[in-house]
């Protein structure tokens, strides 16, 4: 049974090949000519495929529909050497503007932060009377930041530093641009139980990532836990290096420092845009990000230190991915009470407290399955979404016990670019 071939269903529908049709048989030879590599884990993939009783074989033309997500799947190992992340450039946001390679909004650690301990931190002193909501979506600002600091500067510096193309062939020149938050939901996938769904659209060769979510009406309780994370970054930190915090001022979320980092996944080549919580004085002398603090909270679970395994999952993606090599968490006697913090480092086999106080229990996750899935959505993705156009969307979703799939939506409504980097892009030059 064939797909609706209008830009791979033009409402994105399509109906699955059986195992043993015609259809199959010729997808399984493209697929062994295409992963013919030893140990590669979509070589895995094939051969788990044709290995099992699947009824479905959910491909066309040579062209895979949808991603399985099953752990053994790439359950290989992952060169973890090979992905360096580096900062090319940063932005500041206020209320009403986007401020390319400013640090106005950078915040530093405070230099006794390891050593802080029972302490009695009231992260919703000051709510809802001293603070500013967000203005904006957070999705719409994703993408956005890094094209509004690649108008301003960052044509400039590809240019200089050699990792750039003349405009008229690749104006950003890498294979992906996205929010760092937004692909570490994808990195994890394989040993979580919450779904996604992401926005693609491939302009001037490159691919743009937006996660698809509804955040304008955030419930008053995750008002609440939104507010106490960010009045845990004020107990923490400052805007000087070496001054002291000052948790009784205005608290606005509409205030943040971005960094945009380059790295390299195998054959993909990333822009991600991470937002930053603090930069570590002590160690101001290393290169961004490696400088960098995460700041999290977390519930006192028994021994100081302890933190359920799929949190740590879930913040080790988001740090390794921009390359922050620390998190600093604040754990809770309470909602509201913060009474010990402990600093926890991030490597390619997880996260371990820089200091233990307990004995820390064996995660049920694996970084190299993490990654080897991240690199198979990323090839998916390429091999996919085809059509370079900005008004042609792919949406690519995935629901706990199913495989990866993607619909097409069409039309200027759907676009989700800045609009002045498409009408930079699109104006003929001179």
């Amino acid at each position: 049974m064939k797909p609706n071939r209008a830009g791979w269903g033009g409402a994105g529908t399509w109906e699955p090949a059986l195992a043993d049709s015609p259809q199959a048989g010729s997808a399984r030879r493209w697929a062994q000519e295409r992963n013919s590599g030893p140990g590669s884990p979509r070589g895995v993939y094939i051969e788990a495929m044709y290995a099992s009783d699947a009824q479905w074989w959910p491909s066309y033309g040579g062209v895979q529909l949808s991603l399985p997500t099953a752990q053994q799947l790439y359950d290989v190992p992952f060169n973890f050497g090979s992905y360096k992340p580096e900062e090319i450039g940063c932005v500041s946001r206020t209320a009403g503007r986007i401020l390319p390679n400013s640090t106005r909004n950078k915040r530093f650690l405070r230099t006794d932060a390891q050593w802080v301990s029972d302490v009695h931190f009231d992260l919703l002193w000051g709510y809802p009377n001293r603070y500013i909501r967000s203005n904006s979506k957070r999705s719409e600002r994703a993408v956005n930041h890094t094209l509004a600091w690649w108008l301003e500067v960052g044509w400039q510096q590809q240019a200089t530093h050699g990792w750039g193309t003349p405009p008229s062939m690749r104006p950003l020149n890498f294979d992906f641009v996205v929010r760092r938050g937004h692909l570490a939901k994808v990195l994890v996938t394989p040993h979580v139980q919450n779904g996604w769904k992401l926005a693609v659209t491939l302009f001037r060769g490159t691919y743009f990532l937006l996660e698809v979510a509804d955040d304008e009406d955030l419930s008053e309780a995750g008002d609440r836990v939104n507010y106490t994370g960010h009045k845990f970054e004020q107990y923490m930190t400052s805007d000087r290096p070496g001054q002291a915090p000052n948790p009784s001022q205005v608290l606005d979320i509409n205030e943040a420092f971005y960094s945009l980092v380059k790295a390299s996944l195998k054959n993909h080549s990333l822009l991600l845009c991470a937002e930053v919580d603090s930069e570590d004085p002590l160690v101001h002398h290393l290169k961004a990000p490696s400088c960098y603090v995460e700041l999290k909270t977390s519930p006192l679970r028994g021994d100081p230190g302890n933190v359920s395994s799929i949190k740590k999952l879930r913040w080790w993606a988001q740090s390794f991915l921009g390359g922050v090599p620390r998190i600093l968490v604040g754990f809770k006697w309470d909602e509201r009470t913060v009474v010990n913090c402990k600093m926890f480092d991030v490597s390619p086999h997880g996260l371990t407290q820089s200091t233990p106080t307990c004995a820390e229990t064996r995660d049920f996750w694996k970084p190299a399955v993490c990654f080897n899935f991240l690199e198979a959505f990323l090839s998916f993705v390429k091999e996919v979404v085809t059509e370079d156009n900005y008004a042609v969307v792919y949406v690519f979703s995935w629901n706990p016990g199913e495989d990866v799939r993607y619909h097409v939506k069409r039309g200027q409504e759907h676009c989700f670019l800045l609009p002045e980097y498409v009408r930079h892009l699109t104006t003929p030059y001179r």
